[in-house]
């Protein structure tokens, strides 16, 4: 096993302290980056001293001049003018080997991990970065800002993410990193557009649907633009994780509230026994996702088994705000009265399916040590 990185080196270019990238200083965004790949040393070369920035936790320290180490220990240097992520870091930390040189390249921008001593040469041979984003600050902003939201895909979106709400997040983040608009105030919004969306679901007439629909997927494009921006920033926080989790609930209790008010006023309201099935089915889909979340670190051991393969790609999707377009169907179809048998059964169908795969992942174990769980 190649032992973990933990030395870096920047290159530092003319301007490059003080050139802003998506809102952050470059070598402020370079240092957060490496950090975040596992780095806790930085020297800057080129520099007259390091930036002071609270986010900054490794060590940070200046030189005039670069001088290669004489251990042979790996570093990773990074060329002057070039934008990376924590996701290209984290790729060359696994991609390196001791005593070897790995160069990256893309746009004029370049990487290298290599031995102390052979930290200053090149290795006659550039890769292409095989994840993570390898960008030149010299770009055209747009463009840098783009490569930098391709490399934030989030393996939890659903698929009303993916279709819908990330292809018009993309544009809307950029404009956001030209504004002093933060992610909680863009969560804020999206938490707005969200509860009067659930409000206008529930006011009669075609117009007032339209309206509420237009405010859903609204909240769902602000709920994926507060997220770019906190990472594209470095702005997460605890409070903001919070603000997130209670502005989806207020979302989906108005979204709810929405759908009785409408059910009652145009369609009746559902007997007691598809009520109590509805409850049997949330109740059952609630508890096998917390399940689920807390044995993702075992199911992970299993690698790309299949079981992971459906919980991730097929099932996981589906507790996102996916289900909105089930309401918004039923109600466009005139037939809302339907939508809570419907629901009724396909929640205990989800938790009966997720359930089973789920425990086939836990037993099946790891391929690796041959372990299996009870």
């Amino acid at each position: 096993m190649t032992p973990p990185i933990r030395e870096a080196i920047v290159l530092a270019g003319p301007g490059d302290a003080t050139r802003a990238v998506a809102g952050v200083p470059l070598l402020v965004r370079t240092i957060l980056a490496l950090e975040r790949g596992g780095v806790e040393r930085c020297t800057l070369v080129g520099t007259a001293a390091p930036p002071a920035d609270p986010r900054i936790r490794c060590a940070v320290v200046a030189a005039p001049a670069l001088e290669p180490p004489a251990d042979d220990g790996l570093r990773l240097v990074v060329g002057a003018g070039a934008v990376i992520d924590a996701s290209l870091v984290c790729d060359l930390q696994r991609r390196a080997r001791p005593g070897a040189v790995l160069e990256v390249a893309a746009a004029g921008a370049w990487v290298r991990v290599a031995p102390g001593p052979l930290v200053a040469g090149a290795s006659g041979a550039r890769r292409a970065p095989a994840a993570g984003t390898l960008a030149a600050a010299a770009a055209p902003a747009a463009a840098v800002e783009e490569a930098l939201l391709r490399a934030l895909e989030n393996p939890r979106d659903g698929y009303l993410d993916r279709l819908l709400h990330r292809r018009l997040s993309r544009p809307l983040t950029r404009l956001v990193l030209r504004t002093p608009l933060g992610p909680n105030g863009v969560t804020l919004l999206g938490i707005t557009a969200g509860v009067l969306g659930g409000g206008l679901i529930g006011v009669p007439g075609v117009a007032a649907l339209a309206a509420g629909v237009a405010c859903l997927v609204l909240s769902g494009v602000l709920d994926c633009v507060d997220g770019e921006v906190a990472r594209l920033r470095f702005a997460e926080s605890r409070f903001g994780h919070w603000l997130d989790v209670i502005g989806d609930t207020l979302v989906h209790v108005a979204l709810l509230a929405g759908i009785a008010v409408r059910l009652a006023q145009v369609e009746g309201v559902p007997g007691r026994g598809t009520l109590v099935l509805l409850g049997a089915g949330v109740a059952g889909a609630f508890a096998v996702i917390t399940w689920s979340e807390q044995t993702e670190g075992r199911r992970r051991r299993l690698g790309h088994a299949w079981e992971n393969r459906v919980l991730d790609g097929v099932l996981s999707p589906l507790t996102t705000r996916d289900w909105y377009a089930f309401p918004v169907a039923f109600a466009l179809a005139g037939r809302l009265s339907w939508l809570v048998p419907a629901a009724a059964v396909g929640a205990n169908v989800f938790w009966a399916v997720t359930g089973v795969v789920l425990l086939r992942a836990l037993r099946r174990g790891s391929p690796v040590d041959g372990t299996s769980f009870p």
